[in-house]
């Protein structure tokens, strides 16, 4: 596990807040009418802070999927288990009494 995927809960809120904080930055910027360099800095890190919820989206899409097929082999797996637990019942249910080993129950 990589350390985005270890704290991918807190870089998805820092990079909420970030776009949030931008957005803020962005719009007192315009007000003021400084649209200069530190504008241009305020809308890199919202684009960044975009492409890194992007990201996380498919990290947690793939995750899902990839938990989807784990939970569908243990289901096949499950059922395997329950046929062959069957098939095994079965055949013990089928065998002789007698077990074919000569012994009789009745007696002589």
């Amino acid at each position: 596990m990589t350390l985005f995927e270890a704290h991918i809960d807190a870089i998805e809120n820092a990079a909420k807040a970030t776009i949030w904080v931008c957005f803020m930055a962005t719009f007192v910027l315009l007000l003021t009418g400084q649209v200069n360099r530190a504008m241009a800095i305020v809308i890199a890190a919202a684009w960044i802070s975009r492409a890194t919820l992007y990201h996380i989206k498919e990290t947690r899409t793939r995750w899902d999927d990839r938990a989807a097929e784990e939970q569908e082999l243990r289901r096949e797996q499950q059922r395997a288990n329950r046929e062959r637990e069957l098939h095994l019942q079965i055949r013990q249910l089928q065998r002789p009494e007698g077990r074919g080993d000569g012994s009789s129950v009745g007696g002589a």
